[in-house]
């Protein structure tokens, strides 16, 4: 399947609602709501608490259409005026950015590292931009499509800036997704691994499924905070209430235009994905590498079943055309998220099952790409390691070299057999990596590592063979769960700029 007819872009009035709902208006906001606190009471605020629908994760799952459409083509570049980064540091910068599952709203993305700052960091940004690369700023704002993810160290604070689109699309604003994005770069250059740090930062702004959790959270937090304050004060609940009403009134906004987006993928994927399932099916289970195990086969049986299940709904969705009213969309509106979920993850299935069949039959292209793709990997876990005279240093250069190795013999009969040890022996080295580098965690406030999904555009042949987890999963997962677990020591948000400049982002001193 091409990666146009996945990747079904909204249309120009549908993103423009979108932008428009989305931008924040604080001088409209404040005047609204200071006037509904004079006029209105507890009696009003509590009213509008009241009705205020209670949020479900389904209203806030987002589509990877339009704006957030997986990129085609992201440019990057590593900015680093004060020398701080090695050559061997920009070029893993640059390698881990092949990683990032970043939205078309981003076009480019540059990563920025200072030795000495302003106390406000934040100045320090726009200074270096306006007299290194002016064209990446405005009078008022950043530029759009521009995504900033950086750290200065003297005194510490790490950043993510973004233009007015890139901000719209992915909240960058403000908020507990623009919280997560800028600390989430803390933990790696705690650690002295600032490369690290830069990609969980990038990988964290632009990650779009978390960003509906942390919309759904928010949407959970802020009503819950509208009625406990009722016991605060009348005028201080409308205040909040009218803030609340305008939110829901944006999100309603947004969640029709994802719902006409994802009826038009629906309309045209879930046919065609529909009409191949059975050949799908077929080669699915014709694979017989260990690759394939009963961990992919029962995923691959859950995703067709779940696909199975829908057949009925979507059936319904054929009353719905692009003219049918607003009202029509909203009521299948979660029915059309789901749709387009499973219909996406079978395409993906799709594509991974492909991939597979082509590893096990001699496609030399193929195997070459997964093997870099392992390689990559093992240089990653390399690098982390600050002993390079460790045993487990030598090791992962041992299995690089053994990589290395295989891919000159791609053609060869047992080709195969050693791959399957490649990665088995892969794993039990980053077992140890893990021991030594993520023994920083509290077990028992950290989720679940798990490998992506045969169903998952990052899937790869051997994910999840024997529990098998590729080093860039276990090193985001532990960079997302400490910076967790080390929020409340983080200072908040600091959006302000000296000069009065507006941009989209902020930053954080640790």
């Amino acid at each position: 399947m091409s990666e146009d007819t996945k990747n079904t872009a909204l249309t120009e009035d549908e993103s423009a609602e979108v932008t428009r709902s989305a931008r924040p208006r604080p001088a409209s906001i404040v005047l609204a709501s200071i006037g509904a606190a004079a006029l209105a009471g507890a009696g009003v605020g509590l009213g509008v608490a009241a009705s205020t629908p209670v949020p479900q994760p389904a209203d806030y799952a987002l589509s990877r259409t339009g704006a957030l459409a997986p990129s085609e083509q992201l440019l990057v570049e590593v900015h680093n005026p004060h020398g701080v980064l090695s050559p061997e540091d920009e070029a893993r910068v640059l390698r881990d950015a092949e990683r990032i599952d970043a939205p078309a709203v981003v076009e480019q993305l540059h990563y920025i590292v200072f030795a000495d700052n302003d106390e406000n960091v934040n100045d320090t940004v726009e200074n270096y931009l306006r007299d290194n690369r002016p064209e990446l700023i405005g009078d008022d704002y950043f530029a759009d499509g521009v995504l900033i993810v950086g750290v200065g160290l003297d005194p510490r604070q790490s950043f993510v800036f973004a233009g007015n689109d890139v901000a719209d699309a992915l909240q960058l604003w403000s908020g507990r997704h623009l919280d997560e994005a800028v600390t989430a770069i803390q933990p790696g250059v705690r650690d002295g691994n600032i490369p690290g740090g830069l990609f969980a930062g990038a990988d964290a702004a632009t990650d779009v499924d978390k960003l509906g959790q942390s919309a759904y959270e928010s949407a959970q937090a802020s009503r819950a905070g509208g009625i406990v304050g009722g016991g605060v004060g009348a005028a201080a609940l409308a205040l909040a209430g009218v803030g609340g009403a305008g939110a829901y009134r944006r999100h309603r906004s947004r969640r029709l235009a994802q719902a006409r987006a994802e009826m038009d993928i629906v309309s045209k994927e879930y046919g065609q994905l529909a009409g191949r399932l059975d050949q799908i099916d077929v080669r699915a289970h014709s694979l017989t590498s260990p690759f394939a195990n009963a961990t992919m086969r029962k995923q691959w049986e859950e995703v067709r079943g779940r696909f199975l299940e829908i057949h009925a709904g979507v059936d319904k969705f054929g009353e719905l055309h692009m003219s049918s009213g607003d009202r029509a969309f909203l009521a299948k509106s979660r029915e059309i998220t789901e749709a387009a979920v499973i219909t996406r993850q079978i395409s993906y299935a799709e594509e991974n099952i492909d991939t597979l069949f082509r590893l096990e039959h001699g496609d030399d292209t193929v195997r070459r790409s997964e093997l870099q793709g392992l390689r990559d990997d093992v240089v990653a876990a390399q690098v982390s390691l600050e002993d390079t005279r460790s045993g487990l240093y030598r090791e992962l250069g041992g299995l690089r070299d053994r990589a290395d190795e295989l891919a000159r013999r791609t053609g060869d009969r047992r080709f195969l057999g050693e791959f399957v040890v490649l990665l088995a022996d892969y794993r039990t080295a980053l077992a140890e990596l893990g021991r030594q580098e993520f023994s920083d965690l509290k077990s028992d406030k950290t989720t679940a590592l798990e490998a992506p999904r045969i169903y998952d555009r990052d899937w790869r042949p051997g994910y999840g063979y024997h529990d098998f987890v590729p080093f860039w999963v276990m090193s985001s997962w532990h960079a997302t769960n400490l910076q967790a677990q080390q929020a409340a020591q983080s200072s908040s948000t600091n959006s302000s700029f000296s000069s009065g400049f507006s941009g989209a982002g902020g930053s954080s001193g640790f």
